[in-house]
């Protein structure tokens, strides 16, 4: 993946790429440090990642 492609892909496959790259929900949550319930607010679109969220989750899946 090329650096900033997350932010052109929607949450809704964030649950898609962490599986791809083989990462455990709480292994996601804690590079993020957030909590797990956090993370799967994300992970399920309950709620939208703040701009930090998004620039970490770019470095988590661009890598």
């Amino acid at each position: 993946m090329t650096k900033g492609i997350y932010n052109t892909v929607v949450l809704e496959d964030l649950q898609a790429l962490r599986q791809a790259k083989g990462y455990s929900i709480h292994m996601v949550a804690e590079m993020l440090n957030i909590s797990v319930d956090s993370y799967l607010e994300l992970e399920y679109s309950v709620r939208e990642a703040s701009d930090q969220e998004m620039n970490m989750l770019d470095r988590i899946f661009s890598e």
